[in-house]
């Protein structure tokens, strides 16, 4: 794993590197303000709905009204943890501004390093509206906050492929009688999938080829039928396009 020039460089077992490019202070404090206003929405309904509940129970709610606006306020921060968690490192501002949180090795933060990060918010926070934050990032190479330092996250630019619509399917055909069964394919592999797929463009042919080359072995022995002489670029392709109408990495 390197870091040059605002781009974080991540080599895999598999000797391919992937490139992402680091997200600044502007598009990340634009989805702040995304989150910031949902989360306080969510802060807003929970207390209403607890508050209502207090005035059912009467005087039996009120003694444990200070326990529920601890509560409401673990609920509104939850919002980050959760989605993080299970939507690939995104939440609904970094989604909007095409942002991802993922660990040094490329792949998306798992539940511990997402918690870590967003414990650490609260001092991101300070004195107002993420000031330290905002100044850690701008401050630092590898635009990290505080709470990116010590759970090892970055947040990087996650490019949005095109979709065909027309053309997702679970099970994908490559070629007559075959078909590779996305749901088996391991979870580094779908991850070097959806990666060089999203970066294609920006390769260089020869590159192209030779990354598509070393990817595709990794998913050929979960092809059925499959010929060795099958297009690679059009194997991930397609395999990408799958792993998309499925829901995506495990």
């Amino acid at each position: 794993m390197a870091v040059q020039l605002g781009r974080l460089e991540v080599e895999t077992p598999d000797h391919v590197v992937l490139r992402y490019d680091l997200a600044g202070g502007g598009n990340r404090g634009f989805a702040a303000v995304v989150d910031f206003v949902i989360a306080t929405l969510v802060f807003a309904g929970a207390l209403f709905g607890f508050s209502q509940l207090v005035r059912a129970f009467g005087e039996v709610g009120a003694q444990v009204f200070g326990v529920l606006t601890l509560l409401t306020f673990f609920i509104a921060w939850s919002y980050f943890v959760v989605l993080e968690w299970l939507w690939q490192g995104q939440t609904v501002g970094k989604r909007l501004y095409g942002l991802r949180v993922i660990r040094d090795d490329g792949a998306p933060a798992g539940f511990i390093a997402v918690l870590i990060r967003n414990l650490i918010r609260i001092v991101d926070f300070l004195p107002l509206f993420y000031g330290l934050g905002l100044l850690m990032i701008i401050g630092t190479s590898r635009s990290q906050r505080l709470g990116d330092l010590a759970a090892g996250t970055y947040v990087v630019r996650a490019p949005r492929p095109q979709l065909d619509y027309f053309s997702l399917r679970t099970v994908t055909p490559i070629a007559a009688g075959a078909v590779v069964e996305t749901r088996a394919l391991p979870g580094e592999v779908q991850r070097l999938v959806r990666e060089f797929v999203a970066r294609e463009s920006k390769l260089a042919p020869a590159d192209r080829l030779r990354i598509a080359h070393q990817i595709a072995e990794a998913v050929r022995p979960y092809a059925r039928d499959l010929e060795t002489t099958a297009d690679d670029v059009e194997l991930l392709r397609a395999v990408a396009r799958s792993l998309r109408a499925t829901g995506g990495e495990r």
